[in-house]
Parts: structure tokens; sequence; C-alpha cells
């Protein structure tokens, strides 16, 4: 199992498909530690939003993660935010 399948994992054990609760991934590229960081989102309707890093991939890996955010929409149905790959 690579380390995307292992990701693909975390991703369904953690949505629960709880009642009035949004659920969402985030991967977001930090340019001064050169790192992309992948985070599990989610919010009750009018609650705060929790965020849990659950992935982090090398700076190298940059072009491929549209790629992988939509194999995350298509095997778990939690849609992908790409943020700041530029």
């Amino acid at each position: 199992m690579n380390y995307d399948d292992q990701l693909i994992e975390e991703i369904k054990k953690r949505f629960t498909k709880k009642k009035n609760t949004l659920y969402w991934v985030r991967i977001v590229y930090q340019r001064y530690s050169k790192q992309l960081n992948v985070f599990f989102e989610y919010a009750k309707i009018g609650m705060a939003t929790h965020s849990e890093q659950i992935g982090r991939y090398v700076e190298s890996e940059k072009n491929r993660m549209p790629e992988l955010g939509k194999r995350i929409k298509e095997e778990t149905n939690v849609s992908v935010e790409l943020g700041d790959l530029e």
C-alpha cells in the first residue's frame, strides 16, 4: 500500500457522515517549509471548523496534487480544496 492509499484510507476512517456536518479535504502548499500539507476538515453547521493534518508531501510532488484531489473525490466522495499550489 503506497502513501496515497494510506491517505485515502485515513479519510474514509474519519468521514463519519454525521447529520448537519460538512466534510472536506484541503491540500495546501507551504512555501517556506517547501511542503504540501493535507488537512481533513469538518464543521457542524453553525459551529467552528475542525482541521486535522493527515498527510504531508514534499515539494516535488506539487504538480500531481490536482490528480490526487480528483482521486480522493472519486474514492471517498469528500470534496477537495487545492489551496495556494502556485
